[in-house]
């Protein structure tokens, strides 16, 4: 299966997505002082955790499965996927611009 998602970074609510958020990916975000490039990168996780839900097909279990899905990144930088706490076998890739970020998650 494949999963992508795309969002208007112009329209993120920092405050309302950071509870959403599992205190590994705060920290992530808040690595930035910088509030335009906290709002990137909190886009980037939000489309990275909505293209896993549309991976999984998690359509079933509602939106609150979010909060189990955890985008992590690697010592380079590479984010991975943790659900419940453990690291699944899923391939993704996010970008972003000024405008927009994109998230693709293959299983």
């Amino acid at each position: 299966m494949i999963g992508i998602d795309i969002v208007e970074i112009s329209e993120i609510d920092v405050d309302k997505l950071m509870k959403i958020l599992t205190d590994n990916e705060k920290a992530y975000v808040n690595k930035s002082q910088n509030i335009n490039r906290r709002r990137e990168v909190v886009a980037g996780i939000y489309a990275g955790k909505e293209a896993v839900f549309k991976c999984m097909n998690f359509a079933n279990l509602g939106l609150q499965v979010l909060n189990n899905i955890e985008i992590n990144h690697n010592e380079n930088g590479r984010p991975y996927v943790c659900y419940c706490g453990e690291k699944i076998d899923i391939q993704l890739s996010i970008s972003h611009t000024k405008h927009t970020a994109v998230a693709v998650a293959l299983n």
